[in-house]
């Protein structure tokens, strides 16, 4: 049986009855043809099924909040933002807050409140500095990757303005978490976004966060398995903190990772 060939391949414009020697010369020293991939991006590559893709609705809210979200570069996180809006969808229907900790420019956040049901007992509490990451608190290494500083050009105003539609269900808390997070209090939560880039602010974070986390409630992680060096302090601290936990973290293969609680 003659093996299908891609029309736009080389092999095709080999003489078909040269075809079968050259394929078995090809495979002999290891070429494959590069499969057509539904999706390639983030440090991803699938063959698989991207729902994503085929939904119109998705596409045009993705591509309204990507145009504001990383100035002069484009990153396509389709996927990325697929897994994060599906699982907070997942848990709309629990009784508890929504929190995102690491906002930068709200891309996320909008995301989230877009494509989530409005619930008037349910808020979504958004905790950032808007000034960057914090040098403070800082492990030696990430320090000496530079990330003090980061993800500076944003501003209260701005994510207000950005997420203008959804006026009365989000609330903004400036400021370094290991000031805001003492004197205020989100009650229970249903769903958290832990997106903070570095360790000691992430796992102060959790000691917050997990507490008040329902059953069913899901923490996701955008940076546990990414990777990047800057990556790793940040997830030795989120696997320590769950080493005495009934939970363990999922990794997923775009660099996130999530947990539902017991």
């Amino acid at each position: 049986m003659e093996l299908p060939i891609d029309t736009n391949s080389r092999l095709a414009r080999v003489p078909r009855p040269l075809r079968s020697s050259a394929a078995r010369a090809i495979r002999k020293i290891g070429w494959r043809p590069r499969p057509r991939y539904a999706y390639e991006a983030d440090g991803l590559a699938t063959v698989h099924f991207s729902p994503f893709v085929e939904d119109r609705s998705f596409a045009a809210l993705y591509d309204e909040m990507a145009s504001e979200w990383f100035v002069g570069y484009y990153a396509d996180v389709r996927w990325r933002m697929w897994l994060l809006t599906r699982l907070a969808r997942h848990c709309e229907r629990l009784v508890g807050n929504f929190a995102e900790f690491g906002v930068y420019r709200g891309g996320c956040a909008f995301m989230v409140l877009a494509t989530t049901e409005p619930d008037p007992q349910r808020k979504l509490y958004l905790f950032d500095t808007f000034a960057g990451i914090p040098v403070a608190h800082l492990a030696e290494n990430e320090r000496s990757l530079g990330l003090g500083g980061r993800h500076a050009d944003t501003s209260v105003p701005y994510v207000e303005q950005r997420l203008a539609n959804w006026r009365g269900r989000f609330e903004i808390c400036a400021g370094d978490v290991f000031e805001t997070l003492p004197g205020l209090e989100t009650g229970r939560l249903a769903f958290a976004h832990v997106d903070l880039n570095t360790s000691a602010p992430t796992r102060h974070v959790l000691d917050y966060v997990y507490e008040r986390l329902v059953t069913g409630g899901i923490i996701v992680f955008d940076d546990y398995g990414y990777g990047w060096e800057a990556c790793v302090e940040e997830r030795r601290a989120i696997d320590a903190f769950f080493t005495d936990k009934p939970e363990s973290v999922v990794a997923l293969p775009t660099g996130q990772g999530f947990v539902i609680k017991q």
